[in-house]
C-alpha cells in the first residue's frame, strides 16, 4: 500500500472520528434537553451536591481497594459501582454509538471504525473508570502487589462498558448471578470475589436473550405493561439503582448518627417519592403512543388509569423493602408519602414544569416540621 493511500485512509478515519465526536456532543445536548422537567431539581439539589458526590465516589473506590479486612463489603461496593456505571453508560448509549445514524455510518466507514469510535467515546464517557485510573496512577508498586483485585476490577469496568453497548441483556443475568454469589457462606479473599464476578459475567454473555413478547398478549393491560417493562428494563433499573444509593446512604448515616433517624427517614422518603413518581414521565409517553390502540378494544379509560399504577406500585414496593431492611415501619411516614407520591404523579402528568418545584417545597416543609 502506497504512502498516499495510507495518508488518504488516515484522513478519512480522522474525518469520521470528528463526525462521531460532533454527533456525540449533539446527542448529549439532546439528552440534557430531555431533562428540562428536572432542571430546577438538578440545579438546586444535585448540582449543589456534585462535589460531595465526587468525594463519595473516590471514598467508595478506596473501600474497594482496602478491603482485605472486609472482603464481602468490598465486593458489595464493587458490584454496586459496576451497577451504577452500567446505568450511566446505558443512559449515554445512544450518544456513544450514534445509534440513530448507525446505518448511515456503515455507508461511509469500515465496520471496524465504528467499533473503534464506540470504544473511544465509551472511555471518555466512563467517569467511573477514569476515577479508578486516577487512583491507580497514584499507587506505588508495593501497593499494587497488595491489591491485585483492583486490576481485575478495572478490567471489569472496561469490559462491562463494552457489554453494555453491544449485549446489555447479559448485564441483567450477570448482576443477578453476581448478587447471588455474594451470599456464598464462606470467607473469600477480594481477588477471588472479583475473579468470580469476571467468570459470571463471561458466562452471562453465552446466555441467550429470552423473548417473551410472543407468549404474552399485549391486548390485556397487564400483559402490555409487563412486556413494556421487560423490553425497556432500564427505565426501572436506573431508578432501582438510585434507590439502592438511598438505602446505602441511609444505612451509613444512621450508623453514624442514630439520633437523627427520623430526619434521615424523611430525607430517604423524599428521594423514594422522587425516583418512583418520576416513572410517570415514561408511562405518560407510552400512554400517548398507544392510546389509539386500546381505543379499538374499548379500553381507553382503563388504559388511562393503568398508566399511574406502575409508579405507585414501585413506591409501595420500595417503602416495604425500606421498612424491612431497616426494621422500621413508620405508618406516619407512609401516610404522608403515599399521597405525596400521588401528587407528584399528578404533576408529572398534568404540569411537568412544576414537578421539581413541588417536590422541593414538600421536602423543605417536611424537614421544617421535623425540626
Amino acid at each position: 500500500m502506497s504512502i498516499i493511500s495510507v495518508k488518504s485512509k488516515l484522513n478519512q478515519y480522522l474525518a469520521f472520528i470528528s463526525y462521531r465526536y460532533l454527533a456525540y456532543t449533539f446527542e448529549l445536548k439532546q439528552l440534557l434537553q430531555q431533562l428540562k422537567n428536572f432542571g430546577l431539581l438538578f440545579l438546586v439539589v444535585l448540582g449543589s451536591s456534585a462535589l460531595g458526590f465526587v468525594l463519595l465516589l473516590f471514598l467508595g473506590l478506596g473501600k474497594i481497594i482496602d478491603s482485605a479486612d472486609t472482603p464481602l463489603y468490598g465486593a458489595q461496593m464493587a458490584l454496586f459501582y459496576l451497577l451504577l456505571q452500567s446505568v450511566m453508560i446505558s443512559a449515554m448509549k445512544l450518544a456513544i454509538k450514534n445509534s440513530n445514524q448507525r446505518m448511515f455510518q456503515l455507508t461511509i466507514a469500515h465496520p471496524s471504525w465504528l467499533h473503534l469510535a464506540d470504544i473511544k467515546l465509551l472511555f471518555i464517557s466512563n467517569g467511573w473508570l477514569i476515577a479508578s485510573l486516577l487512583i491507580a496512577l497514584d499507587l506505588t508498586l508495593v501497593q499494587w502487589l497488595k491489591v491485585p483485585h483492583f486490576i481485575v476490577f478495572m478490567c471489569l469496568q472496561l469490559g462491562l462498558g463494552v457489554v453494555c453497548l453491544y449485549k446489555p441483556s447479559a448485564l441483567v443475568y450477570g448482576f443477578i448471578l453476581s448478587g447471588l454469589f455474594l451470599f456464598t457462606p464462606i470467607d473469600i479473599p477480594p481477588p477471588i470475589y472479583h475473579i468470580g464476578f469476571s467468570i459470571i459475567f463471561s458466562i452471562s454473555l453465552l446466555i441467550p436473550k429470552v423473548n417473551i413478547n410472543g407468549r404474552v398478549s399485549v391486548r390485556s393491560l397487564f400483559g402490555f405493561w409487563f412486556c413494556y417493562f421487560i423490553n425497556h428494563s432500564w427505565t426501572l433499573v436506573w431508578r432501582m439503582s438510585l434507590l439502592l444509593c438511598v438505602f446505602m446512604g441511609s444505612s451509613t448515616l444512621v450508623a453514624e448518627r442514630a439520633d437523627l433517624v427520623n430526619i434521615l427517614d424523611a430525607v430517604a422518603m423524599a428521594f423514594i417519592v422522587l425516583f418512583c413518581s418520576s416513572l410517570q414521565f415514561d408511562c405518560a409517553k407510552v400512554y400517548a403512543q398507544y392510546r389509539l390502540f386500546f381505543n379499538t378494544f374499548q379500553k381507553a379509560r382503563t388504559f388511562y388509569i393503568s398508566q399511574f399504577i406502575p409508579s405507585m406500585l414501585l413506591f409501595l414496593a420500595t417503602f416495604v423493602t425500606y421498612s424491612i431492611t431497616f426494621e422500621r415501619l413508620n405508618i406516619i411516614l407512609l401516610s404522608l408519602g403515599l399521597p405525596w407520591c400521588l401528587l407528584q404523579v399528578y404533576f408529572a402528568q398534568k404540569k411537568p414544569a412544576h414537578y421539581a418545584l413541588v417536590w422541593i417545597v414538600f421536602t423543605v416543609g417536611l424537614l421544617a416540621l421535623l425540626n
